[in-house]
């Protein structure tokens, strides 16, 4: 299926984006893997094949779902600094109080 195919293109030319440190493309990642996602949500679901080779597709579907993963895990999505950014944007201003970030004060008690 020329659907899958081009997924692989895609997973290709994220992972060389990646490779050469070029982390803007993270959103597209989470693209993709939605699209993986719901296209392996949608295969799971049928009681009887949609088209010919769809066990095949199903197969390659799931091999770019880890390989979706692994590139996550391989280049650390997670970003602490970046979360404690947007939990508490003014956190490098002057007159920030280091308090501010307790769990006490993020859930108001």
């Amino acid at each position: 299926m020329k659907q899958i195919e081009s997924l692989f293109d895609t997973y290709n030319k994220l992972y060389e984006e990646l490779d050469n440190d070029n982390y803007d493309v993270e959103d597209e990642v989470y693209e993709l893997e939605d699209e993986v996602r719901l296209l392996l949500d949608e295969y799971s679901f049928q009681d009887e094949p949609m088209f010919e080779n769809q066990e095949t597709e199903l197969i390659k579907l799931r091999e770019l779902n880890s390989l979706v993963k692994e590139m996550k895990q391989e280049f650390d999505f997670y970003n602490e600094e970046a979360e404690l950014d947007m939990m508490f944007p003014n956190r490098h201003d002057d007159d920030f109080d280091e308090d501010d970030m307790s769990w006490r004060n993020v859930f108001g008690e």
